[in-house]
């Protein structure tokens, strides 16, 4: 783990060598320089110089100057490579839009810095930005300066403003007030990198101004798992391109349509689940094929997998209302039709005739699979224009719709009771639930790797829902899973 110095002019090399020296030590990682840009061979140099006396106590051997390419996906990269710790940014007024997209699409812990004097020695040179965050910016400054802010450029009186406009014109008010003493460094935890954010937005004011005290703004950066997803992001991306947005915007205008509850949706789920009934009474694997291939299942699924990658609340529950109000339909239209056949004729529901019907009587492991692969093969299909997502709806509909119709069919035939061949009833509604929970967040993480995300810097109350659905969601799969286990 390292603290990565990234360097585009002697002056940053200068400004920034000193605070890193002390990043360095206080979290006893050695310091890899990084000059941005090709044929760079004389600065590259002069870091080499610069540096060789200054970083020996941080890095216990000769420094090793790295040349990168300036984009923001080659940087990150990069630090991924090396294993970053900390990355630096030495403010520079020509680079300011390069280095804000930096700061802001960084999953590592990142400091971006306007450094005009040297760190501060002690805590009376030490001042937060805003007291609102101030256990966040407490807890980088012990942990990068070994210290704690003295005072406060910006007090909780700002919040109360309920106008955005008002809170920036009391947060640019109270910093324009504020006396800051010679050798000072004001440091804001940021937490949101959103235009709604009283520190992200009051420390770019302050780092842009010219003649100031230095400034700091720190992100503590992402956990293990948002990590993780980062890197998976990238695989993805390598292996089929991220959406462009027409195509999102299409996306998910055509789901958010298609999960609206209509008459035609219940229409078409009914009569896939009779056709199903029909199948299973016959025990003919073709006939419930062709109930599967025209079930609407997967726009309304989809779109739940949608809402939650984006966190779209209403969407959710417009796609919920929808596959609830589908599947009580399937489960009426295959009872009213068993009834039916009662009435007419008795047939033979024996676990050995109908061996369609009581396939789906047994909750296993594997179901989990099925739903899973059926969901994100779907999610792929329907971001792919070259692709069939009618087949991918068929996988989708395979694992509902023969489930759904053998319940409403064993409760027109009063099956209830458990027997050998399996769980009548309750088993396929158990089989149902588990696909459901597995298509949903299978197809959620395809939508979210091919690009149907927030792509804001920060954690927005949205993500925090979809964050809490989708551990409930993997929750309640656990749970049945140990179940079944």
């Amino acid at each position: 783990m390292s603290v990565v110095f990234l360097l585009r002019s002697e002056e940053q090399l200068s400004d920034g060598t000193p605070w890193c020296v002390v990043f360095g030590e206080a979290l006893d990682a050695p310091i890899v320089p990084v000059v941005l840009g090709t044929d760079r061979r004389v600065l590259e140099k002069h870091v080499e110089s610069v540096l060789a006396d200054k970083l020996t106590r941080t890095n216990g051997e000769p420094t090793d100057v790295q040349t990168i390419d300036p984009a923001t996906d080659h940087v990150l990269s990069f630090c991924q490579d090396v294993g970053c710790r900390l990355l630096v940014l030495i403010y520079a007024p020509g680079e300011a839009d390069r280095q804000r997209e930096l700061f802001e699409s960084s999953p590592f812990p990142t400091v971006w810095l306007h450094a005009v004097t040297d760190p501060p020695i002690d805590e009376a040179h030490l001042f937060g930005g805003y007291v609102g965050h101030r256990i966040l910016t407490e807890r980088v400054c012990r942990k990068l300066l070994g210290m704690t802010p003295s005072a406060w450029a910006v007090d909780a009186s700002a919040a109360t403003e309920t106008d955005s406009e008002r809170q920036t014109a009391a947060v640019n008010e109270q910093i324009d007030a504020f006396t800051f003493p010679s050798e000072a460094a004001v440091v804001f935890g940021v937490d949101s990198v959103g235009k709604d954010s009283l520190t992200y937005q009051a420390g770019r004011r302050l780092i842009e101004r010219e003649l100031q005290p230095s400034v700091m703004l720190v992100r503590e950066g992402q956990s293990v798992v948002p990590s993780l997803l980062g890197r998976l992001r990238r695989w993805s991306d390598s292996v089929a391109p991220s959406l462009n947005r027409d195509e999102r915007v299409a996306l998910q205008q055509d789901l958010e349509s298609g999960s609206k509850p209509n008459l035609e949706f219940l229409g078409m789920i009914s009569a896939s689940s009779m056709l199903a009934s029909f199948g299973l009474l016959q025990n003919s694997a073709a006939v419930i094929i062709g109930a599967m291939l025209i079930a609407p299942l997967m726009t309304p699924i989809l779109g739940a997998g949608l809402a939650i990658a984006i966190g779209n609340r209403p969407l959710f529950r417009d796609a919920f209302t929808s596959i609830v109000l589908g599947f009580a339909g399937a489960l009426l239209t295959s009872g009213l039709f068993g009834t039916l056949v009662w009435a007419v004729d008795q047939p033979d529901w024996s676990p050995e005739h109908a061996t369609e019907m009581w396939a789906r009587c047994n909750p296993s492991v594997i179901d989990f699979c099925v739903g899973l692969v059926g969901g994100m093969a779907a999610a792929y299909a329907r971001t792919r224009s070259h692709l069939s997502s009618a087949l991918a709806g068929a996988a989708i509909a395979a694992a509902l719709v023969p489930p759904l119709s053998t319940a409403g069919l064993q409760m027109a035939f009063g099956l209830w009771e458990p027997v050998p061949a399996g769980i009548p009833v309750w088993g396929p509604l158990l089989v149902v639930s588990i696909n459901v929970l597995t298509i949903m967040v299978g197809s959620s993480l395809v939508l979210w790797l091919r690009g149907i995300r927030a792509h804001s810097g920060g954690i927005r109350p949205q993500d925090r829902w979809a964050i809490r659905v989708v551990i409930l969601l993997v929750a309640l799969m656990l749970l049945v899973l140990v179940g079944l286990v």
